[in-house]
């Protein structure tokens, strides 16, 4: 686990809202309340009052932080990469619904999503590469 890692992993999970408002300036990059409230109205209509709500309560849990910015005001930006919250959430999810057992999460999504045979082939080649990236650290 990398440093950007073990920070997250340390900070609150983010609620289904927080992780939407996230989703979004993550998109963005550095941007304003206004910039993800225009945004977001494409995702969902949400009231720019909740959504600024929603800003300051990642900020405090350190999701975001307050970047100067040659407008007037401030400007967000993400302290915490897209990737590390998404192994975070993937873990906690193995661990409550799935016993912490990835081959039970994937044969629960084999059985049961719309899989397309052009994702299996993805999926295989996936498979077939860490096989031999695994195989390339044993010897």
């Amino acid at each position: 686990m990398g440093k950007a890692d073990t920070r997250a992993a340390a900070r609150q999970p983010l609620s289904r809202l927080e992780l939407q408002v996230m989703s979004v300036v993550w998109e963005l990059g550095d941007c304003t309340s206004a910039q993800v409230i225009e945004r977001f109205a494409a995702v969902r209509p949400l009231a720019p009052t909740t959504i600024r709500t929603v800003l300051g309560k990642l900020r405090q849990k350190g999701y975001l932080k307050r970047v100067p910015s040659i407008e007037r005001g401030y400007k967000f930006r993400p302290t915490v990469p897209r990737e590390c919250v998404a192994r975070r959430s993937l873990k906690d999810l193995l661990a409550s619904l799935f016993e912490d057992s990835p081959r039970q999460a994937i044969a629960y999504l084999l059985s049961d999503a719309d899989i397309s045979d052009s994702d299996l082939d993805e999926i295989r080649r996936l498979i077939d590469s860490r096989k031999e990236k695994s195989k390339g650290t044993e010897k």
